[in-house]
C-alpha cells in the first residue's frame, strides 16, 4: 500500500478501503463493555504519553500506533494500525488535530464501516486542519474541541457528535510545593511566534493586495479573538477573500494568529522589561528583549521553572476566543504563581480567588508589582488553584468526561 498523502493537497473522493470478511469479523466486537480500551494515535505531541498515565490511573487498556498530524503514513505505519485494531480492539480511537486521517477520508470511512468511534481533540482552529471538507463527517465521527467558538464550524460541516473538552494538565510532570524564595522574579516560557510571523508574511509577497489589506485590518483593529472566531469575513474585505485558494486562505489564518500572538507577547514583555522580565522560548526573543534565553523543556525543567519564578506571566494565541491554554492548568501544578490574560472560560473554570487575571498592560503592570512583593498572596493563590486543578482539570477528568460522551453514544446495550 502506498504512502497516505497529506491531506493539504490531494482532491476528495467517494472511495472506501475494502474490508475482508476476514478482517471485518476480527473488529466486530462490543463496545464498552468491560474496561474501557483506548487506542492512541501517537504523534509526538506533548499530550500522548500523558493519556496513558491518566488511563492507567483509571483502570483503563491502552496501545499506541505511530500517526501524523501533517504529512504521510507509511505502509508500516497503515499496517500497524490495522494489526493493533485487530489484536486490540479498542472501543475508540483519541488522535490529536484530526491525526492519521487523509484528504479522502478514506480512514474516517474505514472507522464508520467497521463502528469504531474517532475522537480528535482539537487544540488548535480547525479551520486550518480540516477546511470546509464535509467528507470527513460520519457517525462514528467526534469532534473534542477546547474552544467552544469553533463549535459552529463543526456543526457546519455535519459532525454530529461535538464535546467542548477544555485543556487540562498531567500531574505525573506538573506537581509540587509552592516556594517563598523564588530564583526570579518576573518571566515568561514560550514561543514568540515572531518567526513564525515573518514566514506567514513571505508567503504572500505575490499577493501585495492581500498583505495590505491585512496591514490595514491590524492598524484598524479589526483582528480580535471575536472576529477571528468569526471567520475572516469578518476580518478581511469579501472582494479580497472571494479571489483567494483554499492554500492561501489558510496561509492568511495562519498569519493572523502568529502576527496578532507575536505582537500582543512583544508587547507584554517590553512593558514588564523594567521589572526584569525573563523570557526563555525561541531565538527570536533575543531581537525583541535583553532578557532572553532558549527553551525550556515542557516534560523536564518547566515544572521547576514555573515553582522557582515569582511572577509567570501568560498570554493567550489569538485563536482562543474564550478557551485558556496549557499554562493556566500547568502552572500552579507545579507550585507556580501565575498572572494571565482574561479569558472568559476562566470564570467556569475556577472560582474567583484562585486565579489572577488582566484585561490590559497597565493592570499586569499593577499585578505583577503587587504580588511581588506579597508572597504570602502568592501562595494562597497557588494553593486553591491547585485543589482545584486536582479535584476537576486533570487529564485523568478529562478522559472520564469523554468517557461518558462516548457511551452515551456509542455503547453496545
Amino acid at each position: 500500500m502506498r504512502s497516505i498523502p497529506s491531506r493539504y493537497d490531494t482532491p476528495m473522493s467517494d472511495k472506501r478501503l475494502q474490508i475482508s470478511p476476514g478482517l471485518r469479523h476480527m473488529l466486530t466486537y462490543p463496545k464498552f463493555s468491560g474496561p474501557t480500551r483506548m487506542l492512541v494515535l501517537e504523534t509526538q505531541y506533548f499530550f500522548d504519553q500523558g493519556w496513558k498515565r491518566a488511563a492507567d490511573a483509571l483502570g483503563w487498556e491502552t496501545a499506541f500506533v505511530p500517526s501524523v498530524i501533517v504529512g504521510g503514513l507509511t505502509r508500516q505505519d497503515v499496517e500497524n494500525l490495522f494489526t493493533t485494531l485487530a489484536d486490540f480492539r479498542p472501543d475508540f480511537i483519541l488522535a490529536s488535530n484530526y491525526a492519521g486521517m487523509d484528504t479522502q477520508a478514506l480512514f474516517s470511512k474505514f472507522y464508520e464501516d467497521v463502528g469504531i468511534p474517532y475522537v480528535s481533540w482539537f487544540t488548535d482552529t480547525p479551520r486550518m486542519i480540516l477546511y470546509d471538507r464535509e467528507v470527513y463527517c460520519s457517525r462514528y465521527s467526534v469532534a473534542a474541541t477546547w474552544e467552544r467558538a469553533y463549535i459552529p464550524h463543526f456543526e457546519r460541516l455535519g459532525f454530529e457528535h461535538i464535546l467542548h473538552m477544555p485543556l487540562a494538565t498531567d500531574p505525573g510532570l506538573f506537581h509540587g510545593e509552592p516556594t517563598d524564595a523564588p530564583a526570579r522574579s518576573v518571566a515568561f516560557v514560550g514561543s514568540s511566534m515572531m518567526s513564525h510571523a515573518m514566514e506567514a508574511w513571505e508567503k504572500l509577497t505575490d499577493s501585495q493586495g492581500l498583505a495590505d489589506a491585512l496591514n490595514r485590518a491590524f492598524d484598524e483593529g479589526r483582528v480580535t479573538r471575536d472576529r477571528f472566531a468569526d471567520g475572516l469575513s469578518s476580518i478581511l474585505p469579501a472582494e479580497i477573500l472571494n479571489d483567494q485558494s483554499s492554500t492561501v486562505l489558510r496561509a492568511v489564518e495562519l498569519l493572523l494568529v502568529y502576527e496578532a500572538t507575536y505582537r500582543q507577547r512583544r508587547d507584554m514583555a517590553r512593558r514588564l522589561d523594567p521589572l526584569g522580565i525573563e523570557v526563555y522560548g525561541d531565538p527570536a526573543w533575543k531581537e525583541i528583549i535583553s532578557h532572553a534565553d532558549g527553551g525550556i523543556s515542557y516534560f523536564n525543567d518547566l515544572a521547576a521553572f514555573y515553582r522557582d519564578t515569582a511572577i509567570n506571566l501568560n498570554s493567550t494565541s489569538l485563536q482562543m476566543k474564550s478557551a485558556v491554554n496549557q499554562r493556566v492548568f500547568d502552572c500552579p501544578a507545579s507550585g507556580g504563581f501565575l498572572i494571565t490574560d482574561a479569558q472568559s472560560d476562566l470564570d467556569e473554570l475556577f472560582d474567583a480567588d484562585e486565579v489572577v487575571t488582566y484585561a490590559e498592560l497597565d493592570e499586569l503592570e499593577d499585578k505583577a508589582r503587587y504580588y511581588f512583593g506579597h508572597p504570602e498572596e502568592r501562595i494562597g493563590v497557588i494553593r486553591r488553584a491547585q485543589r482545584r486543578i486536582q479535584a476537576h482539570h486533570t487529564l485523568q477528568h478529562r478522559l472520564e468526561a469523554l468517557e461518558r460522551f462516548l457511551k452515551e453514544r456509542f455503547a453496545d446495550v
